[in-house]
């Protein structure tokens, strides 16, 4: 039997969210951040995704670690809104920096908005912190050319 094209389609994002699911990835936005500012754009995979550390309040999670380079992106949704939220993460954002560790703080219009731009200032930030890879650039249009 003849698979249509829609159906492959949909078979081949299936196959990739299980597999970024499998992995750690626990949101639509954590998703997109793979793929469309990470892989289009050859930056370094991340090495944890969801890790778990113990905080001052207990069991916390990273959204993604780069554990090698001492960096942390969170990615904010709408539950990141309240003003109870931004000072628990501002806390966490000061206790990575005072241990050494940089936090990047990306929301949905980083990643699906302006996923080109993100992943130039991302992939500074990696090299500034150790990263001996460049992004590269995923169309003619891409902002990481620039």
């Amino acid at each position: 039997m003849r698979i249509p094209g829609w159906a492959r389609t949909r078979r081949a994002l299936l196959t990739e969210l299980v597999a970024d699911l499998a992995a750690g990835t626990h949101s639509v936005l954590e998703h997109g951040f793979l793929t469309r500012v990470v892989r289009p754009h050859a930056l370094l995979e991340p090495s944890a995704r969801q890790a778990p550390r113990v905080g001052p309040k207990g069991a916390e999670y990273r959204d993604v670690e780069y554990v090698e380079l001492d960096t942390v992106v969170e990615l904010d949704s709408r539950w990141h809104d309240t003003e109870h939220a931004a000072d628990r993460d501002s806390d966490r954002d000061l206790d990575d920096l005072a241990s050494g560790r940089v936090t990047v703080r990306l929301r949905y219009r980083q990643v699906f908005g302006t996923g080109c731009r993100t992943a130039a200032r991302l992939g500074a930030v990696l090299r500034q912190r150790g990263w001996t890879g460049r992004p590269v650039p995923c169309s003619p249009r891409c902002e990481v050319s620039r």
